[in-house]
């Protein structure tokens, strides 16, 4: 039975939180994205967005202060937190997820959620 979009958010339990990214990708083939971060006490903690009918991240410089990276890989993302929605496009029901990360835009429509802690 599909959890509703507030189920999955209580389950994550991430009303605000300031972890950095270790991971976040997106594989086509699969359609599946992955994102991994540390959560409280240090443990790892990854959340798969699977069947993803769209995935869409953004990063630029634009305010940043202080020492300014010449690479994207130069930059450090921090999660800071995740809004879900429940969606319906033509009868398929969706979660609309939308991740707060300060330098990254970041949008996610799929079918599933599935956390692993």
């Amino acid at each position: 039975m599909r959890q509703s979009s507030q189920e999955v958010l209580r389950k994550l339990n991430t009303d605000y939180i300031d972890a950095e990214l270790k991971g976040l990708s997106y594989d086509h083939t699969t359609h599946i994205v992955r994102m991994s971060y540390y959560g409280p006490n240090e443990s790892e903690c990854t959340i798969l967005f699977r069947d993803c009918f769209s995935a869409t991240f953004n990063t630029w410089l634009e305010g940043m202060k202080g020492s300014i990276p010449q690479r994207p890989e130069e930059l450090s993302f921090y999660f800071q937190e995740i809004e879900i929605e429940d969606v319906e496009v033509n009868g398929i029901l969706l979660y609309k997820c939308s991740l707060v990360i300060p330098m990254m835009d970041c949008q996610i429509t799929c079918v599933s959620i599935e956390i692993k802690n």
